[in-house]
């Protein structure tokens, strides 16, 4: 008796038995899955066939190849039902012409012995046959479903490999080689789980079948061991079939170490909980509802508020995933510190802060793991005693930390109180609640960001009113700087005194207006007022008859009103003749216009001065701290004219040519009049 091809074919057909009660179990939903089903089944009776053969006699060609050609025909024809080409029946009508052949050969072996020689080369025909078909389907198969064929069409293929390599082997040497031929069985038996994978992989294949989690592992178990025992027993019968007189010492040696590898791999606690976690993920449906939890998680997410509020209700979401009311949120909201933002009932941790240096936080910076307390006072080596003695309190009682992860950065964590119904975290929680601190941290670092950006903002506003109030009282100093230097010239004549008095009192209600404009309430209020553009000119002009050249003013009619208020269009009609005047000698031309378009008034404020290119107006002139007049300017004056405008709802134009002169055109809506209704301006 072979004992070793009988152990072999054995396993072998407790596996494809075992596979086939689960796929009759879990009741197959197509006609491919139920044909597979019962060529699984019939393979175990063909390894249970190839056992009695064994154990009543001698394999001989006959008989082998008659039951395996049986074999390989049945898997060849399960595999060319999933090929939809026309091709599939041509290769099946040849596999059952070479079965039938080996047949027929058998037969006819009682009159002539030589047919025989046949069996093998025939053999190889079959398994060729099978492979092709294999071949064809995965490659003809859509994009969408060869993925799932990942491991259903290579376990399957194993199989006619296997057969190829023995036999392919016999043809040659035509007698069959039993130590390959006998190890078929557990290569077989070896290929049933990537197919029971595989069909798991097929949504329409299978339907919901529980199986205790312990009976699998345990029966997994049991499994690999008579696997590596089996392997033991090769390896003895080899080392007697060669080792010669020192044999028993190798035979005694290799036992011992084998016997220890199987003690230390049945009683070693991260094998076990390895094994069982690739049971579990490849074998059971998940211990969540992903999607319920996800859609909570995102829900608490979207909740308005500001940062404390959002802080809270991400604190919310993570601590119901594993069903805590209890639990405190840590955020990075200083570049070295972490503060408490969140807390659920009551605060878990005695720290005050946690700093950078802190062992929790380097832990979970570096390694990214959720941290469960109760395991690490259990096995302070899975978590290479990064915390000290567990009786040190490092680690608050029974508690779960989970990082709060963004792209690399620790961007806060979450303490979490655990509830006494979760008796320990498995791969499940610990993926779970890894990514969904992420998610948790990328939302909480744009809230973050938004309030910082918030924060700049607010100073941004603040340091841009104070460049156009340093603007306003850059010009109010300059006109104190001419009344103190003419002073000394015309300070005995009575008519300049008068002006000095009417500038001081001038620059006084601008200042006045100035500090004003520091109330965001007065501010607010004014910008909702309206002005009288007729009248504003007519002041501008005033004020700037002081120089050459003098403006001239086109303005006839009844008043027009702007929505704008009456400071700000005086403010910003002044600094465009000012700097008219800059830029045309004193023989040149000035001129204002009114024009009402519509519903907005065009104010134009043209000049015969030297101009400006093109580049110059698209790059510079409305450029922040860009000037021309050294010193002398500031650079924000263009810059709060067309930011003043169209704050007001308008916009400024600029049309200019070098040596010509500079047209700017401010364009306001226009407001009722003090008559409620729209005036009525000509154009000029």
């Amino acid at each position: 008796m072979l004992w070793f091809g009988v152990a072999s074919y054995g396993l072998a057909a407790l596996a494809f038995g075992a596979a086939a009660a689960v796929l009759s179990v879990s009741r197959p939903g197509s006609r491919r899955a139920s044909l597979l089903t019962v060529v699984v089944g019939l393979s175990a009776a063909w390894a249970a066939a190839l056992v009695v053969l064994l154990l009543t006699s001698e394999p001989s060609p006959g008989a082998v190849g008659g039951i395996d050609a049986l074999h390989t025909f049945l898997w060849t024809a399960c595999v060319l039902s999933w090929l939809s080409s026309p091709s599939r029946y041509w290769l099946l009508g040849l596999s059952a012409f070479a079965g039938c052949s080996i047949v027929l050969a058998t037969i006819a072996a009682a009159w002539l012995p030589g047919m025989t020689d046949a069996v093998y080369p025939t053999l190889v025909v079959m398994a060729l046959i099978g492979f092709l078909g294999v071949e064809q389907v995965y490659r003809n198969a859509p994009e969408d479903t060869r993925r799932s064929l990942h491991l259903l069409c290579p376990a399957v293929a194993g199989i006619f490999v296997v057969d190829l390599f023995v036999y392919s082997q016999a043809a040659f040497l035509k007698e069959l080689v039993l130590v390959p031929w006998e190890a078929r069985g557990l290569v077989n038996a070896a290929l049933v789980p990537p197919i029971l994978l595989a069909v798991k992989r097929q949504p329409e294949w299978e339907q919901k079948l529980y199986v205790s989690r312990d009976v699998v592992f345990y029966t997994a178990s049991l499994l690999g061991v008579a696997v590596y025992l089996v392997v033991m027993g090769i390896v003895v019968s080899m080392i007697r079939a060669f080792g010669g007189e020192w044999s028993l010492p190798f035979e005694l040696a290799f036992l011992v170490a084998a016997l220890a590898i199987l003690a230390w791999g049945l009683f070693s606690t991260e094998i076990r909980m390895r094994a069982r976690v690739f049971l579990v993920k490849h074998f059971y449906r998940n211990k969540y509802d992903y999607r319920y939890e996800w859609l909570r998680l995102t829900q608490s997410l979207g909740r308005s508020g500001d940062l404390p509020v959002l802080a809270h209700n991400a604190l919310d979401g993570l601590a119901r995933i594993v069903g805590s009311q209890q639990g405190e949120l840590w955020l990075a909201c200083e570049p070295h510190r972490y503060e408490c933002m969140a807390t659920l009932d009551r605060r878990l941790s005695h720290e005050a802060r946690f700093d950078c240096n802190h062992p929790i936080v380097l832990f979970l910076a570096s390694k990214g793991w959720v941290i469960d307390s109760e395991e690490y006072a259990r096995e302070p080596d899975r978590y290479h005693t990064a915390f000290g003695r567990p009786q040190d309190g490092l680690l608050p009682a029974g508690s779960i930390i989970v990082p709060l992860d963004c792209q690399g950065y620790l961007q806060g964590f979450v303490v979490i109180e655990k509830p006494r119904a979760l008796k320990s975290l498995n791969f499940e929680d610990h993926d779970l609640l890894k990514t969904a601190g992420r998610q948790v941290a990328v939302v909480l670092a744009q809230a973050l960001a938004q309030e910082r950006l918030a924060e700049t903002r607010q100073f941004e506003a603040m340091n841009k009113l104070s460049m156009f109030l340093m603007h306003d009282l850059k010009n109010i100093v300059a006109q104190q700087e001419l009344v103190v230097a003419n002073a000394q010239r015309f300070r005995h004549r009575p008519e300049f005194i008068e002006d000095a008095i009417e500038t001081v009192r001038s620059g006084v209600e601008r200042m006045k207006r100035v500090l004003d404009q520091l109330n965001s309430r007065v501010r607010s209020e004014a910008a909702s007022g309206r002005a009288d553009v007729s009248k504003i000119l007519m002041e501008v002009r005033s004020h700037c008859a002081d120089r050459e050249p003098v403006p001239e003013i086109q303005v006839g009619g009844p008043p027009i009103w702007v929505r704008m208020d009456r400071e700000k269009l005086y403010s910003i009609l002044t600094h465009l003749v000012r700097n008219a005047q800059d830029a045309t000698p004193a023989d040149g031309r000035i001129v204002i216009d009114l024009q009402l378009v519509g519903e907005q008034l065009v104010v134009s404020v043209e000049d015969t001065g030297k101009g400006m290119d093109q580049s110059f107006i698209r790059n510079r002139l409305f450029r922040p701290f860009d000037t021309t007049k050294g010193t002398r300017g500031m650079g924000i004056g263009a810059y709060q004219v067309r930011d003043t405008v169209r704050a007001a709802g308008g916009d400024v134009e600029v049309f200019s040519e070098p040596g010509v002169g500079t047209r700017f055109c401010v364009r306001l809506p226009v407001a009722r009049g003090e008559d409620d209704t729209l005036a009525k301006q000509p154009a000029a």
